[in-house]
């Protein structure tokens, strides 16, 4: 194992090389004139630089080498030392990050394969529907989504939609809605209009096979072309939006019974809304109303509300891109915290 040394012989010099070059570690002394190595070695890390950073120093006292540790230093070496021991902490310190270094590789790896599988899960088409213009989309903030969204043509001809959010993010709350999909797929055709009856079930399964602190927030519905009608029911989740084009008002659907997976037994209930041309329905989950900006302001109900009555003149699709973007421009700068899923129905007024 060979080196290039790189010497810097001040502490506004060493923090700026090191932010510049892309070091493999860094030895740093504590008594550097100008700016003294713990200040360097918090600059670096608050930077978010990541590679290690060991201290060989004369200040030996226990609260100094305790500082440095603290600030994020991988290693504190005193003054006299033994350059052989020096050298195998070095060594073991790169052995050490190049291990983490593969294991995120492989970690990676798997979040990847993982998101491709998903994706299959999520619609691949659309099941024609007369007088129907819907759309979803999901951006997960995790690489895989606890949240998840679909849609099943029913043998009788109406559309299965539905909208969940799994507690939590990542891979588990990917699984669970992964065994959701396949849940509710077999559970639905024979079910049809009988939303309550597939969450009730839904919600005895997940019961039995999950940990108790995991549960799913679920909107399913049922919409009939002939009729015009709404069939659905809420376990727990956001209440989705309704805007009734002849009123030109907006009214909720709001929760019928608790998250599914909580409890052993849930009730089968469901309720019925008549749709007329032009109304439109949107389903979200939280992440989109609860995604904040720098000033930890939430994007929130009424924002959302305004976008959707302003944009009668867009399609399901468009109006799902914009409510994303919009998001998205409103937390500009801050890291998504949650997934971002929707999906929007618009009753057609013309077949």
């Amino acid at each position: 194992m060979s080196f290039a040394p790189s010497p810097v012989n001040n502490g506004a010099s060493a923090s700026r090389r090191a932010l510049e070059t892309a070091f493999d570690l860094i030895l740093l002394d504590a008594m550097l004139p100008g700016k003294d190595g713990f200040d360097v070695c918090r600059e670096l890390r608050l930077s978010g630089f990541s590679a290690p950073i060991i201290f060989l120093t004369a200040r030996a006292l226990e609260d100094d080498r305790i500082t440095g540790l603290d600030l994020g230093a991988n290693d504190y070496v005193t003054k006299p030392f033994s350059p052989r021991e020096l050298m195998a902490r070095v060594r073991g310190v790169l052995r050490f990050v190049e291990s983490n270094r593969e294991d995120k590789r492989r970690f990676e790896e798997e979040i990847e394969a993982a998101s491709q599988v998903q994706h299959l899960l999520f619609p691949s088409w659309q099941p024609l529907v007369p007088g129907l213009d819907y759309a979803g989309a999901c951006i997960p903030a995790c690489g895989v989504s606890g949240d998840y969204y679909d849609f099943l043509r029913l043998p009788s001809g109406c559309l299965a939609v539905l909208l969940a959010d799994v507690c939590g993010k990542g891979m588990p709350a990917a699984l669970l809605a992964a065994s959701l999909h396949a849940a509710v797929r077999a559970y639905a055709p024979a079910a049809d209009h009988n939303c309550g009856e597939v969450l009730a079930k839904v919600n005895r399964l997940l019961f039995e096979t999950t940990s108790a602190e995991r549960f799913v927030t679920v909107f399913y519905a049922v919409y009939d072309p002939v009729d015009r009608t709404l069939t659905w029911t809420n376990a727990g989740h956001c209440p989705p939006v309704w805007w009734s084009r002849g009123s030109s008002v907006s009214m909720r659907l709001e929760s019928l019974t608790p998250p599914a997976g909580i409890f052993p037994e849930a009730p089968a209930v469901q309720r019925k809304i008549q749709l007329e041309p032009g109304d439109r329905l949107l389903i979200f989950s939280d992440g989109i109303t609860e995604a904040c900006n720098q000033d930890g302001e939430e994007f929130g109900d009424a924002l959302l509300l305004s976008l959707l009555t302003s944009s009668g003149h867009l399609s399901a699709s468009q109006l799902c891109e914009a409510v994303l973007d919009r998001v998205k421009d409103f937390s500009r700068g801050c890291p998504q915290a949650d997934d971002l899923t929707l999906v929007a129905a618009d009753v057609l007024t013309k077949p």
